[in-house]
């Protein structure tokens, strides 16, 4: 099992790609006009994106975005049989929303279905031998791109933008109501055999959550559940913003966040704040030494950029790095994660998850 795509549905497909490609540093390789839709395609290596807005009031993309704000319908999966999984939502009493299709060439051939997720939530299923693409099935047009500018470096639009470090989808996060935490675990346990990886429990003064990270039997997707505790708790603000649960962020993999962070900050990308006492604590909790596999650069780097480092004391060298933008649409909801691990480093750190609750929770108190 592997993540093909996300889907967005938003107001303007054109603005959200080219921010994308502009300040994340995605290139465009495709875009789709129908009636009532129109869809555009960006890729940064092993991660794709598509990103659809309407055109008409019949667009089902308006039908959504009546009741939810913009953010993320659809997340596909890529799986190995895709029959047996079908089979498994029947048993579950769960629903097909796009019946079985099937695309056959002498390549192979691709089959692909449509499922509700959690709540709103969609996941598209594909399985694929073809080695084609499922985005250059469906999309065969090039994106003109001419009047896209990259903040960076405009001449290299059309290059690999390798400059941003970005490999692939690290883990997604998704919110769920109240008391559905157990519920949703359980759902996506049995359709698609995740397992507990962690389970957190994080608490302020004022606000907290519950937490529970899956991860496919292959180790290839991290799904991570949130639900709030309390009714002012910053997962409870989605869940009444979004109308609904829905997916909160998304981490972006990188091979090296200073430099992502530092290229996406100079494009005026905002991130969450992290307050000097964090690093303090840092510091202390190591002892006053250097952090583990970290150079003194590289440590002043990580505060003045206020990236998030946690590591499993018995293994220090293993480093978890982790930054978080500010709510990329009109309303407080989605945002981007980007995150290193170093020495293969596994899970998510208590620390830093403390850290980015408290984070998104000074946000939420500024917003009243």
């Amino acid at each position: 099992m592997q993540i093909d795509h996300v889907h967005f549905y938003t107001r303007d497909a054109l603005n959200t790609s080219n921010w994308l490609i502009r300040n994340i540093g995605f290139q465009a390789i495709a875009n789709h006009l129908n009636y009532d839709t129109h869809t555009e395609v960006v890729a940064n290596n092993a991660v794709f994106l598509f990103i659809s807005a309407p055109l008409q009031p019949s667009s089902p993309i308006a039908q959504y975005l009546n009741f939810h704000p913009s953010g993320v319908a659809d997340i596909a999966f890529r799986v190995q049989n895709i029959k047996a999984i079908l089979a498994k939502v029947d048993y579950l009493d769960g629903e097909i929303i796009q019946p079985l299709q099937t695309y056959s060439s002498d390549r192979g051939q691709v089959k692909w279905a449509t499922i509700a997720g959690w709540d709103s939530l969609q996941h598209t299923l594909i399985e694929n031998n073809t080695g084609i693409p499922f985005w250059h099935l469906l999309f065969h047009t090039k994106q003109n791109i001419s009047g896209v500018e990259r903040c960076l470096n405009p001449t290299k639009i059309n290059s690999a933008h390798d400059d941003h470090n970005i490999v692939a989808i690290d883990h997604l996060v998704l919110n769920v109501a109240a008391g559905e935490l157990d519920k949703a675990v359980m759902w996506y346990q049995n359709l698609f055999g995740f397992k507990i990886q962690q389970t957190f429990r994080i608490q302020t003064t004022r606000s907290g959550l519950h937490s529970k990270a899956l991860i496919s039997p292959n180790g290839q997707v991290q799904f991570n559940i949130n639900e709030p505790t309390s009714a002012d708790s910053q997962i409870q603000e989605f869940i009444d913003v979004n109308r609904g649960a829905g997916i909160q962020h998304i981490a972006l993999r990188s091979t090296n966040i200073f430099k992502t962070a530092a290229i996406m900050q100079s494009c005026g990308v905002s991130f969450l704040s992290v307050p000097k006492t964090y690093y303090t604590q840092l510091q202390q909790r190591y002892s006053n030494q250097s952090i583990p596999g970290l150079t003194d650069w590289e440590w002043q780097a990580i505060e003045s950029q206020q990236i998030l480092v946690d590591w499993q004391e018995d293994t220090p060298e293993s480093l978890l790095m982790q930054i978080f933008t500010q709510p990329i649409f009109d309303r407080p909801t989605f945002f981007w994660e980007l995150i290193e691990r170093r020495q293969q480093a596994q899970g998510f750190g208590e620390g830093n998850f403390q850290a980015l609750f408290e984070a998104v929770e000074r946000e939420q108190v500024k917003r009243g």
